[in-house]
């Protein structure tokens, strides 16, 4: 292209050279502090690697584990069992997965600003709640008045829908299933609905925030016709997000397969309640059949998923058009002239599928999961079926309701107030009588922090107070998420590469080249392999991870945070992959020439980071729940202390654990946000 056309594509410098914000570098600094944090903060055990007797210990009983799995149970009694089970557990998560979205569609927008909020504009906003300072500390405020929820009544909406998701995500599924088990029963219904409050929560923090990504200026004229805030988002916004909304949502609906083994330990049902049950008689033989079956059911819904996302985006990026000219340049969302960008041959593109086919399919599949799990099953009598549907009802009267008073001591959490000399007089008083109130500065005062000794002292202090202890014990699952997920973050980006559809299969229209057969037999060998280890890596859910790690590290958090690792590298390597997939092929055109690794490089990677930054941070969160639940298996942490004081019958101390397993998740939302370390920090 001419010096001519290149100057009509050609972006000014100021918006080629834009100063980086100063909030990328605290979030990188974030980072490095909660990794040391991690190390430091917690015991890590490594003696099954650094002592040859430990270590031939552990190389045995792996062994022993490896070969029980190596020889499943496959009498056709059990596996008669096992496809039951698995019926039953895919019907659960279509139904809640299906509940989950048509519930988190108006809570996610209600929680993204850019829906929610819509377009601000700070003059005024400040004279109107402060007019005597706007004259010096207007400028100063704006930025900060934008995270102020009582701006507006529309903030004050998004705010509240906001910590309303952050509670539903944030109460683990196994909770959810007591809690509804004590007021509906055992069944795979119970894991349904257990499912859907969780998943709500995580699919309307996700879309909003997806929502929230999208550029302004790119909806910009909708805006600039007179659109309203709902014709926004459903003309500009919307459109625009939706092929990673899509993305997301089959994730997410395979995950709520996966999570039956973390809500069948409580009476969710389905193949997770067989596992555990299996599990304490050391059964490892059946456990194999089992993980197998969650692995082939996996394996289906990975299949299934990516029909209906080729159905439902009817893009023809994957067809056989002829690459346009290099050196195109400018947003990839408009077409270049015609001069540089040949029209194909006729021949040369297939027709958009139908996304009636898809539509159709999940219709299909949500229309057989009632039906299976109201008539079609037979966990009734003599293989009779039950209606796992009809304790639905109760959800409708006041009994179920009633069951829940069992609960209200976990809704009064022990805040041990007379350790601080607060409360009530007469137990402050005992408690001081006792010595075991906190006098936080009897040797040290606030001017001794630089001593050593003097942090030492306050933490022996604060070691009275109940609430401190509930603190440090949030410790654990923090250790666990961070260093978990950096390694499972650099795994899936190093993995993402050969799981790419586009850089392995279609590489061929925008690089130029023409592979020969045995090319491009080798990467499809590549992606089969590396999609394969994929849906191995998150097909088999942590706890099942965690049991293998322990086997070999033994109870701690070495193993756990192994397992965490293992299942993200998983996941993220299918979301990262989906998410350059995505990119239409067109976009990575202005490469042409490059070779495929410098297109991914250069191209194909700044184009989806931010997506890959939600994507991360996301399961940071999601590991951080995780480790929770892995707390039940002998990590430790805030799972471990939650389930000890609720089945020895202390709720009031299992309340207070489970506000802090809710704080985390708030904290670590709104710190991303505020760092913009999720999607946009709206």
């Amino acid at each position: 292209m001419g010096a001519a056309g290149m100057s009509s594509v050609a972006l000014p410098l100021t918006a080629r050279y834009e100063k980086r914000p100063l909030g990328h570098f605290v979030a990188l600094l974030a980072v490095l502090l909660a990794v040391l944090a991690a190390f430091a903060a917690a015991e890590w055990d490594w003696a099954a690697l650094t002592d040859a007797e430990r270590r031939a210990q552990a190389a045995a009983r792996i062994g022993a584990w490896l070969a029980a799995f190596a020889r499943p149970d496959l009498s056709a009694a059990f596996v008669a069992h096992a496809w039951e089970l698995t019926l039953q557990t895919l019907s659960a998560a279509i139904l809640g997965t299906a509940l989950a979205v048509l519930l988190a569609w108006p809570l996610a927008r209600g929680a993204s600003r850019a829906v929610c909020v819509g377009e601000e504009r700070a003059a005024g906003r400040s004279a109107h709640w402060w007019p005597w300072l706007r004259p010096w500390l207007r400028p100063w405020l704006r930025p900060w008045l934008r995270h102020f929820p009582l701006r507006s009544p529309s903030a004050l909406l998004c705010a509240a829908c906001r910590l309303l998701q952050d509670i539903l995500r944030a109460v683990p599924d196994f909770v959810w299933a007591i809690i509804l088990v004590a007021m509906i029963g055992l069944g795979p219904l119970t894991g349904a609905l257990a499912l859907a409050l969780n998943i709500t929560g995580i699919l309307a923090k996700v879309y909003s925030e997806l929502w929230d990504g999208v550029d302004e200026s790119r909806y910009a004229q909708v805006r600039s016709l007179g659109g309203g805030r709902i014709a926004t988002f459903l003309y500009g916004i919307r459109p625009l997000a939706s092929r990673n909304v899509l993305s997301f949502t089959l994730m997410r609906a395979e995950c709520a397969i996966r999570n039956a083994a973390v809500i069948g330990a409580v009476g969710g049902g389905g193949l997770g309640a067989e596992i555990w049950y299996q599990v304490r008689f050391g059964a490892w033989d059946k456990v194999g059949t089992l993980i197998l079956f969650t692995l082939l059911l996996t394996l289906a819904a990975d299949l299934a998923s990516n029909y209906v996302r080729r159905q439902l985006r009817g893009d023809a990026a994957r067809s056989g058009a002829a690459p346009a000219s290099c050196g195109v340049v400018g947003d990839s969302t408009e077409k270049a002239p015609t001069s540089v960008r040949p029209e194909p041959p006729a021949n040369a593109t297939r027709p958009p599928r139908s996304p009636w086919l898809a539509a159709g399919f999940v219709a299909l599949a949500l229309s057989w999961s009632l039906w299976f799990m109201g008539w079609g099953n037979q966990a009734g009598e003599g293989g009779a079926p039950r209606n796992h549907l009809v304790p639905a009802a109760e959800l409708f009267t006041g009994q179920a309701w009633e069951n829940l008073r069992f609960f209200e001591r976990l809704l009064s959490p022990e805040l041990d107030l007379a350790a601080l000399g607060l409360g009530d007089p007469e137990k402050a008083a005992a408690r001081a009588a006792q010595g075991r109130a906190v006098e936080l500065f009897a040797d040290y005062g606030v001017a001794d922090f630089w001593r050593p000794a003097a942090w030492a002292a306050w933490q022996a202090e604060l070691q009275k107070w109940f609430v401190w202890r509930v603190v440090e014990s949030a410790a654990v699952p923090l250790a666990l998420a961070v260093i978990g997920t950096l390694l499972g973050v650099g795994g899936a980006i190093l993995l993402t590469y050969p799981h790419s559809a586009s850089f392995q299969l279609h590489a061929a229209q925008f690089t130029g080249e023409s592979p020969a057969l045995w090319q491009r037999l080798l990467r499809a060998m590549q992606l089969a392999a590396a999609r394969a280890s994929a849906v191995v890596a998150r097909g088999v859910p942590e706890v099942m991870w965690a049991f293998l790690a322990i086997a070999f590290f033994g109870p701690g958090l070495v193993a756990g945070t192994l397992a965490i690792a293992v299942h993200t590298l998983g996941v993220l390597t299918r979301v990262f992959g989906e998410a350059v997939d995505n990119q239409p092929l067109a976009r990575f055109e202005p490469a042409c020439g490059a070779s495929r690794a410098t297109t991914y490089a250069a191209v194909a990677v700044p184009r989806v980071w931010r997506d890959w930054m939600t994507y991360a941070f996301f399961q940071f969160e999601s590991n951080v729940r995780a480790a929770v639940v892995l707390g039940l298996i002998g990590v430790g942490g805030l799972g471990f202390q939650f389930s000890f004081n609720f089945e020895w019958f202390r709720f009031e101390r299992a309340g207070t654990y489970l506000i802090m397993i809710i704080l985390l998740t708030v904290l670590i939302d709104r710190g991303a946000r505020l760092l913009k370390l999720s999607r946009v920090g709206r």
